[in-house]
């Protein structure tokens, strides 16, 4: 049995003062080692900016593919246990170093470039707008379910030819990639939604495969049809991702910004004022209160000194993005919301060869969706109070479980 944590970092207390906590662990244990959600495996946790920076621009000694960091035998020891399914929703690029990296990211690239993004605005606009009209009237709403949800959702569903109807059932899947299974009940549970997951999608390309249309499943298919040695289990991984990836990240950054600028009424009247404000606004708030807490784990593949500590190879890091973002060694008055600041240089999307690939299309969404909702609806407040917030229990994300406005 591992010692006890010295900081808890999954609880509801955790939760209610997070970059409190943060700021403690920077300035007394920087790079710290103590057991993770299932408080025994250890977890080698990295807050400052410069350190985090390090562990994300290095894929030679830090890597998300546990293939370079351990030997077959400890590999299969490793995954051990693990449901069928999650050998389809694993076989991503995220997962990927070196080559195999490049060349997943390769095949979806051109569908993230900032000029195809900007192409998606009207519609985006439209999906928005949309949302408020089946809202307005009621001068109440919950900015998770009624609006942050729904619009990436919509969009990454369309991009990928995904039917209307199903979106919804998109929920619960993506809330079973992204949380941690600790134990054998709750990793039979994960398993069991994480297989209706593949089902749906190998019903999906069955269609496609059969009767081709002009999205990226049906393009992604073709290339594997094409030569590009896209095994099935990457492209179940690769569509797994860009759904998950797709929304979450949005959802989290509308509602933390909504959040934080109603916290600041002052920056949110500046904004109502002057709209062309937004795209700084945004960039600030993904510093401020970004979308993803932590970067995904990340194992050496060799010992490793940083921070004056030996991370042995085999050892899990963890890179805590929203504490390297709230540094004051590397941001003046890192706690405070300060939109137009001339350092903007935040690690919200990560950096280096796993820099998120949708940033431009989560900035566009995002900048929409906060434009919209302050054109929209005039006296925007919190419906309740502020210490009646939760977060959802998904140590990758800054996210909240519900948001009640009104108007």
């Amino acid at each position: 049995m591992a010692p006890p944590p010295k900081y808890d970092l999954y609880s509801d207390e955790f939760r209610a003062q997070t970059y409190e906590t943060f700021a403690r662990m920077r300035a007394d244990d920087p790079v710290l080692r103590q057991p993770g959600l299932d408080r025994e495996t250890p977890i080698w946790f990295v807050t400052r900016y410069e350190d985090v920076v390090t562990v994300l621009l290095d894929d030679d000694r830090f890597v998300r593919d546990p293939a370079l960091a351990f030997d077959p035998d400890e590999l299969r020891a490793w995954s051990s246990g693990m449901p069928e399914a999650f050998q389809f929703t694993e076989q991503h690029m995220l997962n990927r170093d070196g080559d195999d990296h490049r060349r997943l990211r390769r095949l979806v690239t051109k569908a993230f470039t900032p000029r195809m993004v900007e192409q998606l605005r009207p519609r985006i606009q439209e999906i928005a707008d949309e949302l408020l009209d089946g809202v307005e009237e009621r001068h109440e709403m919950d900015v998770i379910d009624d609006y942050a949800f729904p619009l990436p959702i919509t969009v990454i569903a369309e991009l990928l030819g995904i039917p209307a109807a199903d979106r919804d059932r998109f929920r619960a899947w993506s809330n079973a990639v992204v949380t941690p299974p600790v134990g054998a009940a709750a990793l039979t549970e994960i398993g069991v939604l994480l297989g209706q997951f593949v089902g749906y999608l190998r019903e999906l390309f069955e269609r496609r495969a059969a009767d081709p249309a002009e999205d990226l499943i049906s393009a992604l298919l073709q290339v594997r049809d094409g030569g590009d040695a896209l095994s099935e289990q990457e492209l179940f991984g690769m569509v797994v991702l860009l759904i998950v990836a797709g929304h979450e990240t949005t959802v989290n950054l509308i509602a933390n910004s909504v959040l934080a600028l109603l916290e600041h009424p002052d920056r949110l009247e500046e904004l109502r004022r002057e709209p062309a404000g937004i795209p700084a606004a945004i960039e600030e708030c993904l510093r401020y209160d970004g979308p993803v807490e932590r970067a995904l784990n990340r194992w050496a593949a060799v010992d490793v000194e940083l921070g004056g500590r030996t991370i042995c190879r085999g050892e899990s890091v963890v890179a805590v993005l929203g504490s390297a973002n709230r540094d004051g060694e590397r941001f003046a008055d890192a706690d405070v919301l300060a939109p137009g600041r001339d350092d903007s240089r935040h690690v919200a999307f990560g950096r280096g060869s796993h820099y998120c690939l949708g940033a431009p299309l989560a900035r566009l969404e995002g900048e929409i969706a906060l434009a919209t909702l302050l054109r929209r609806l005039p006296g925007l407040r919190l419906a309740g109070p502020r210490d009646d917030l939760r977060w959802r229990r998904v140590p990758l994300f800054r996210s909240l479980a519900s948001l009640r406005v009104a108007w």
